[in-house]
């Protein structure tokens, strides 16, 4: 097991192994983790959620430390990468100045967000450059200022593209989307006793809604524990489960 400082440098070494195509296990049991759900919860609790598309965690607030691209030596001219390089040019503010104006915490991790757009510091230009060395004409751009106004809801994009697939599930009403309906799911498997602790207060906030709704209370723990495992990193154990009903 590979031994950390810190929980920034779990980070940093999770995110940079999967660019590099590390399975997400392997990754796992470097960091002393059973299994890569265990990983997948240390990077949810650190505020990291899985950009499916892009194949690596991204901060969800787009506030922490961003994966490189794996295509490196080519600069990726963004809305937010074209505002800072832009801010520079105007002479108008300081780096940490910039940073904060840009959405991030600090110049190191602006600094560390234009490296993985492909971008690094020339102090004889005082401006960000591409570090294949291409020239990138930022006025150029087609919808260059809509794009800049843009900036800072790029990572809330991304975050939003990464949970499409509950969002349409809330729009649509689906499972606890709509006020007032509960899903209901048929669960294979056999029918056991199990016995739980629980608060006297709890128990008959569990009674009074089965009454109210005219709901078992076996319904009420299969729908609370399912919803729970989808939401806290068994989502594709459950859908897997509930898809092998004939």
């Amino acid at each position: 097991m590979k031994e950390f400082r810190n929980n920034e440098e779990k980070i940093q070494y999770v995110l940079s192994s999967i660019d590099t195509g590390k399975d997400t296990d392997s990754i796992a049991k470097d960091l002393g983790y059973k299994n890569y759900k265990s990983l997948d919860m240390f990077m949810r609790r650190e505020g990291y959620v899985k950009e499916k598309r892009l194949g690596n965690y991204y901060p969800k607030n787009g506030r922490g430390i961003i994966p490189f691209e794996t295509d490196s030596h080519r600069a990726s001219v963004t809305a937010k990468t074209v505002e800072i390089i832009q801010r520079f040019t105007s002479g108008e503010m300081t780096p940490k100045r910039i940073a904060h104006e840009s959405g991030f915490e600090s110049a190191k991790e602006m600094a560390n967000y234009m490296k993985s757009k492909g971008f690094i510091w020339d102090s004889s230009r005082n401006n960000y450059v591409a570090e294949n060395g291409e020239e990138v004409e930022t006025d150029k751009i087609e919808g260059k200022e809509e794009l800049v106004g843009l900036g800072n809801y790029i990572h809330l994009l991304a975050y939003l593209e990464s949970r499409k697939e509950k969002i349409v599930e809330l729009l649509e009403g689906d499972a606890t989307g709509e006020a007032g309906i509960l899903p209901r799911y048929v669960v294979p498997g056999i029918f056991i006793t199990k016995s739980v602790h629980m608060s006297n207060q709890l128990d008959q906030m569990v009674r009074d809604f089965s009454a109210d709704g005219n709901i078992s209370q076996k319904d009420i723990f299969e729908v609370a524990l399912i919803d729970f495992f989808k939401k806290y990193g068994y989502h594709k154990e459950i859908e897997t489960m509930l898809s092998s009903i004939d």
